[in-house]
């Protein structure tokens, strides 16, 4: 699984970049064989005014199975990841479900 990290108005350490690394490879690891590449995007959509506003983008691309998209909007890019990446998990989950089952979404 390739992991591509970004962010824009948020300052990208090493304990974040670390901290997002872990939590993937966590939510994602049962699933490490299927997706590709995963895309973490990080903004500060207020900027310094304050508030819920610092959005986590999880981008994981499945080949030919698709890709799961999912956004996150917290107060802290930490909480934003932690959110995100349990969100994707779980909707990976479900897609590769529908998927071997047959079944479509509605």
């Amino acid at each position: 699984m390739k992991l591509e990290l970004r962010s824009k108005g948020i300052e990208m350490n090493d304990r974040l970049r670390n901290f997002i690394e872990k939590k993937l490879r966590s939510a994602l690891g049962r699933f490490d064989h299927l997706v590709q590449t995963v895309r973490v995007r990080l903004t500060d959509i207020n900027g310094p005014k304050g508030g819920e506003d610092i959005q986590c983008l999880i981008q994981a691309d499945l080949g030919r199975a698709g890709v799961v998209t999912i956004s996150e909007t917290r107060t802290t890019p930490f909480a934003a990841v932690a959110r995100a990446s349990q969100r994707t998990n779980r909707n990976l989950s479900q897609r590769l479900s529908r998927l071997r089952t047959g079944r479509r979404g509605r």
